[in-house]
């Protein structure tokens, strides 16, 4: 029997059906009899021919009636189940979504060809199992980072199609270098199947899911859990009455092999210009079985560094260090390269690095002279501009002023990271306003003192407040001299884990600070979030030494000279040189940056000057025009618009450039989790969710997602052929009558 109808409110239209006759009973009431003189033989002949003229009336109506019946119904689609007595009169049509995993693992190398081939090859073959002529639809939705539908709802369109993902440049790859987002290819999936409901809200339309079966696509990566928006949209499907069905076409391996170039950084992310330091490439195995003497190469700027042999344990790490010294700023390209593997694509890994210029300082003289060694600055300007040991010049810009040319407020000090005030005594308002600005910006103010500075209640005035919003981190309380002209005070405990101070940590070079006459120094009140790095011997312990963070800045004071007056420091070069060099390292530190992004991303792009016509150029030649208007930032930078995700696709190393700035280098990385190659078995996938099922890709059974008995077939054409019928039959016996009764109907 009929079990419904897809269009069940259309199936009222066969009450049309009534029309025919109501037409006959009006017509029947039109005429009345008027008796006449040869009426008795006209009435002899009628009850002659009266019931086989009914009959003949009676199945004229019934014939059109019908064709009126049959067309309703057909436009309503009646369908039956498969067990049904009708069930082989039925005609079945097949609406399926075949979600395609595009993401970057498929690209794992299986002989000629690799995963994505596969996939692709039992695509082709599902929807060469459809005939759109027959009504089948197919539906193929790309899961990448974001779900793509490539093809509809032909089967013969997606034929064309299919063969055409996964190719770049004549080359056999895989649609998109990006990581799978399977739960939004299946909420695409969920609404195709809420547009194409089914009768009392079961859905006949099938979801495919050809995948290879990857841990990540399916588990959370801090449990061995479903996904929770993977879970909540399967249910939603299984209310429909969907289920999913999992192919996988690969070889059932588990585990495959694989060693990864995991990432690129620089030690400690302080790298700067002139100074040594190592670039590490960090490496990861997920293999089950150690491989020993690979070979890592790294690339800087295109030059080709001397490869290591490593020897990387199973499912371990390993950092490959290269020494490396950068000699400018800006944009720096690193290129590593591990041993190729069965997946090439994480062997490969491109990273930039934006690496800041060198550390501008401004050193504001408060007693400057001609004889060096009565210069408060002198000895100070010495250390920081002394090339280093090896030859290579210092990383440091320095620029002196007096502390009366400073005063005249002509000096911008936004082009300086670190501002250093030697001895400097009277400050104006509006200069302390100036640094104020500043180093609220980010830079670092280094206060250090001396015979210039006895007005310390002016000082405490426009430098010092309880609440902590002025720049001095301590307060002024006095100057203090040694009793005796013999004696002196030294350095009694100093903070080890200061980057100051670090160097003088060991048992080596502790004494070169610990043993520094100090004569006079200025006995301050340290804030009580200021951070005390060095102290005295005195009775009070009093600080030598205090930093504290203000706004996005530092301060610090140095509470003795930082010339010969009060301390005989300058002249001890072992002391002085790693003292004040790594304390404007690291007042002045900019940590390098990485302009990276994921496929299908892009970093945050910023320029000094207006981007004029910016367009990208990617790892294959290929350019886009970039759309959309800069944003002008608050320091005077420019941030590009970015660009569209389809255009960052695929790893490698991109470059903006405009008609008036340098090019804007950045790189797109794979996504460390597609490395881990990692596969669920048939039967944990089945385990994973009630609607979820690993289907074997021979069984014909599986494919349709439901059973001989239950599945739905469609009458409509049946319905159609018997209207049809009708019609001509009707037409027919209309035109038999007609001539038979003299031309009336």
């Amino acid at each position: 029997m009929i079990e419904g109808f897809l269009n069940p409110a259309l199936a009222l239209g066969a009450a049309l059906a009534a029309v025919p006759l109501i037409i006959h009973l009006l017509n029947r009431q039109r005429f009345r009899p008027a008796p006449w003189g040869a009426m008795r033989f006209v009435l002899a002949a009628h009850r002659r021919t009266r019931r086989r003229v009914q009959l003949e009336n009676l199945l004229l109506l019934l014939l059109r009636m019908g064709a009126v019946a049959l067309l309703a119904f057909a436009i309503a689609r009646p369908f039956v189940r498969g067990a049904s007595g009708l069930g082989q009169l039925t005609e079945h049509t097949r609406d399926v979504v075949l979600i395609l995993d595009g993401s970057a693992s498929t690209g794992l190398r299986r002989g000629a060809g690799n995963t994505f081939d596969l996939l692709r090859e039992g695509a082709l073959a599902l929807a060469a199992e459809l005939d759109g002529s027959d009504g089948d639809r197919l539906y193929v939705i790309l899961a990448g980072s974001e779900p793509r539908l490539v093809s509809w709802p032909s089967p013969e369109k997606a034929l064309l199609v299919l063969p055409t993902l996964g190719q770049s440049n004549g080359l056999q790859t895989t649609p998109t270098d990006e990581r799978a987002n399977l739960s939004g290819a299946l909420d695409e999936a969920l609404r195709l199947v809420r547009e194409n409901p089914g009768e009392s809200g079961i859905s006949t339309m099938e979801v495919h899911l050809y995948c290879d079966s990857q841990r990540d696509l399916f588990l959370r990566p801090d449990s061995d859990s479903l996904r929770p928006a993977l879970a909540e949209t399967l249910s939603a499907l299984g209310e429909l009455g969907v289920s999913v069905l999992v192919q996988d076409l690969t070889d059932g391996n588990l585990q495959p092999d694989n060693c990864t170039v995991e990432g690129i950084s620089l030690l400690g992310d302080q790298a700067q210009t002139n100074t040594a330091t190592e670039i590490i490439v960090h490496l990861r195995s997920y293999s089950s079985k150690p491989r020993a003497q690979l070979r890592v190469a790294l690339s800087v700027d295109g030059n080709r560094l001397p490869s290591q042999r490593i020897n990387l344990p199973a499912g371990g790490h390993f950092e490959a260090r290269f020494p490396f010294t950068f000699t400018e700023g800006g944009a720096h390209t690193l290129v590593a390269e591990l041993d190729g593997d069965q997946f090439a694509l994480d062997d490969l890994r491109h990273s930039v690095i934006i690496l800041p210029p060198p550390t501008r300082v401004l050193v504001i003289n408060g007693s400057p002279s001609d004889d060096l060694l009565e210069d408060e600055a002198g000895f100070l300007i010495l250390a920081l501009e002394a090339p280093r040991g090896d030859g290579r010049p210092s990383p440091f810009e320095v620029d002196e002023v007096s502390a009366g040319a400073f005063a005249a407020g002509d000096t911008n000090l936004a082009d300086f990271d670190v501002i250093w005030l030697a001895d400097v005594g009277t400050i104006s308002s509006a200069t302390v306003s100036a640094l104020e600005k500043r180093v609220g910006e980010g830079a670092s103010l280094v206060i250090s003192c001396g015979e210039r500075m006895a007005d310390l209640e002016s000082l405490r005035q426009r430098m010092f407040r309880s609440d902590g919003s002025g720049l001095l981190p301590a307060e002024p309380i006095r100057r203090v001299s040694s009793p005796r002209r013999e004696s002196y005070y030294r350095v009694k405990e100093f903070d080890a884990t200061s980057p100051i101070l670090e160097f003088f940590a060991s048992e080596r070079h502790r004494r070169l600070l610990t043993e520094i006459p100090i004569d006079d120094f200025l006995g301050v009140r340290p804030l009580g979030d200021a951070r005390v790095l060095a102290s005295l011997d005195d009775d009070a312990n009093s600080p030598l030494l205090i930093e504290r963070p203000w706004a996005a800045g530092r301060t610090f004071l140095w509470t003795t000279t930082i010339g010969r007056a009060w301390t005989p420091l300058p002249q001890l070069a072992p002391a002085m040189v790693p003292l004040v060099v790594e304390w404007v390292r690291y007042a002045g530190r900019r940590d390098a940056t990485e302009l990276s992004a994921l496929p299908g991303e892009s970093p945050l792009l910023k320029t000094t000057e207006f981007p004029r016509q910016p367009i990208l150029m990617r790892p294959d030649g290929t350019t886009r025009t970039l759309a959309g208007e800069p944003t002008p930032t608050p320091a005077g930078q420019f941030i590009l618009p970015r660009p569209a995700g389809n255009d960052t696709q695929r790893v490698g190393l991109y470059t903006v450039r405009t008609t008036d700035s340098p090019p804007i280098p950045f790189a797109i990385t794979v996504d460390p989790a597609e490395s881990d190659l990692a596969r669920l078995s048939a039967q944990r996938l089945g385990s994973l969710h009630p609607n979820l099922t690993s289907a074997s890709p021979r069984n014909d059974s599986t494919n349709t997602g439901t059973t001989g008995e239950d599945r739905e077939g469609e009458l409509w054409r049946l319905v159609a052929w018997f209207c049809l019928l009708f019609l001509v039959c009707e037409s027919l016996w209309g035109a038999r009558l007609g001539r038979r009764r003299g031309g009336r109907a």
